[in-house]
């Protein structure tokens, strides 16, 4: 009777082996799962309002380029005494000015539509989660990166020459140290505002290689 029951309390070897293990959950429920990055939701937007506001931009730039005499004779004042026929020399120096800087406010308007029409396409892929949206951002950055290093060479070449002039000649009846004075705040904002505009596509270039967005981007259906 005992060798029988140590026999039952063997266990066959054709039997499957008793697992001590705890049950495993369905593989499915095992894998993290990826939660969309809210930046790439928020970059679609903005890529779209930037884009809207560039190309507003430039079409007011460039109405206002069809009217450079009225509108040098509405940004400056005759001075006391001056006779009413004729320019004053402030108009003529707006009108200098604006004419010295036509070409480069064109390369500028070239420049706005060109990543404007970037902007649009990236917008439209990130709000469709699409790889397609994120290459394109990534693009843009470098672009506008490279658009601002060009007109930064652009306005050592022509702009601050152009803007001495002007000031020099806007300022020249009111004290020998305005005009100076004058050109040292114009230059100084010239460059903070192409500063300014690097600070996007720097955010989206950093944004936009996160692994999280990568890999968000990467799994889903292009």
């Amino acid at each position: 009777m005992v060798h029988k029951k140590l026999m039952t309390m063997q266990q066959s070897p054709y039997d499957a082996p008793q697992s001590t293990m705890m049950p495993q959950p369905p593989p499915d429920l095992v894998m993290e799962r990826i939660i969309e990055p809210p930046s790439i939701k928020v970059f679609g937007i903005f890529h779209l309002i930037i884009a809207g506001l560039g190309i507003i931009g430039t079409i007011a730039g460039l109405v206002m380029m069809q009217f450079t005499d009225q509108f040098s004779k509405l940004m400056t004042i005759a001075p006391p005494g001056s006779t009413a026929t004729g320019s004053s020399p402030q108009e003529l120096a707006m009108r200098q000015y604006m004419n010295d800087t036509r070409t480069y406010s064109y390369i500028t308007y070239v420049f706005a539509i060109v990543l404007a029409v970037m902007l649009i396409i990236a917008g439209i892929g990130l709000l469709k989660r699409r790889e397609s949206g994120r290459v394109m951002s990534i693009r843009y950055a470098w672009t506008s990166i490279g658009m601002k290093v060009i007109t930064l060479l652009i306005m050592l070449t022509f702009m601050i020459p152009a803007t001495t002039r002007y000031n020099e000649a806007m300022f020249s009846g009111m004290g020998s140290g305005m005009g100076s004075t004058m050109n040292i705040v114009t230059q100084a904002t010239q460059f903070l505002s192409l500063l300014v505009t690097c600070i996007y596509p720097i955010v989206v270039l950093i944004m936009m290689r996160k692994e999280k967005v990568k890999t968000f981007l990467a799994g889903q259906a292009r």
